[in-house]
Parts: C-alpha cells; sequence; structure tokens
C-alpha cells in the first residue's frame, strides 16, 4: 500500500512539474530612452547633374528620438523612433531637412549592423513654395561601440528628392556619424 501512494505521489508530482508552459519572455530594457545622433552626410548625384540640387550635397544633420530596446528570443535588438533637422549645401545653395528617422539595430558586443528609414522635407527658404521638396532616404549601415553611450556610425545609402515643377533626383550617399545615448 505504501509503495502505491509513493507512485501516485511520484507521477502526479512529475505530471505537474512537466505540464507547466515555458514560454520564453520578451523583456523591454529598463535603459530605453532619449538618443540623439549627429552625422555628417554627402551625397552624389545619379542622373542628370547639370540641373541645381541634383549634383552633389554634403552638410550635417541632427537627430534626437526615442529608442526601445528589446530584449528576448536569443535577439538583442533596439527599434528608435526619432525627428531631425539640419543643414545641406547642394550644387544650387542650401536647403534645410526636417524629417522623421526609424531605425532598428541588432546590438552586438563591439560592431551593430542596423537598417534605416528616414523621410521629410527639404525646406528652401528663398524659394518657398516651389523650391521645397519632399526627400525618402533608405540604407543600411553599421555602428561601433564606444562605450555604453557613445557609438560612432557609417551607413550608406540611396536618397531620393522630388517637389513641385523640379526632376526626381537620385543620390547614393553616405554618413558618418556619432550617437549618444545618456
Amino acid at each position: 500500500m505504501k509503495r502505491l501512494i509513493l507512485l501516485l505521489i511520484l507521477i502526479s508530482t512529475a505530471t505537474a512539474s512537466f505540464s507547466q508552459p515555458y514560454e520564453r519572455r520578451v523583456t523591454i530594457n529598463p535603459n530605453s530612452g532619449y538618443i540623439n545622433i549627429n552625422e555628417l552626410t554627402s551625397g552624389y548625384g545619379l542622373g542628370e547633374a547639370e540641373i541645381d540640387y541634383s549634383k552633389y550635397f554634403y552638410g550635417l544633420t541632427t537627430t534626437h528620438g526615442y529608442e526601445l530596446n528589446i530584449y528576448g528570443l536569443g535577439v538583442n535588438s533596439s527599434l528608435s523612433l526619432a525627428g531631425g533637422v539640419g543643414i545641406l549645401f547642394y550644387n544650387g545653395g542650401p536647403l534645410f531637412p526636417l524629417y522623421g528617422d526609424l531605425r532598428f539595430a541588432s546590438k552586438r558586443k563591439r560592431i551593430s549592423p542596423f537598417v534605416f528609414a528616414r523621410s521629410g522635407l527639404l525646406i528652401n527658404p528663398s524659394d518657398f513654395d516651389m523650391g521645397t521638396r519632399i526627400f525618402i532616404n533608405a540604407g543600411a549601415g553599421a555602428s561601433y561601440k564606444i562605450n555604453d553611450q557613445l557609438e560612432i556610425s557609417f551607413c550608406p545609402g540611396l536618397y531620393v528628392q522630388m517637389g513641385n515643377n523640379v526632376y526626381r533626383d537620385a543620390f547614393v550617399d553616405l554618413k558618418i556619424g556619432v550617437v549618444f545615448r545618456p
């Protein structure tokens, strides 16, 4: 009788312990927060280069936003949503970008790959109505981690701009920047 009771207790314990559901939880890092990206950017025109604002550009942009760090499922990644401004000097004069920026990064120990998408307005102060353009910029890059707060980023991409009574122009662009997380 004792053996039967002991066997029933052992079976019920084993059944109860193995019947618990196993869930891999995705957790959000409590260090999610503010992110600042300052970049030197340049681009070389792919189309007709004799038209103003189509041959090349170079300038500085600054992006401020929120980065959400996600851990779980064997992946350490982050998603950032930000807004930015800057100044770009074209072969036809300066334009001022006002844009939104979305980045997804796969976090590694030192070098982390990422993809980005950026879109917004290129404001022309000398001809606001007809000279202002919209742009789309997408690409991929990598960042090198210096410490927990600072990274250096390098990202090539494709940059397309268009507007009222202006041709659609495409550029190959390159950004080198500093990423800061307080």
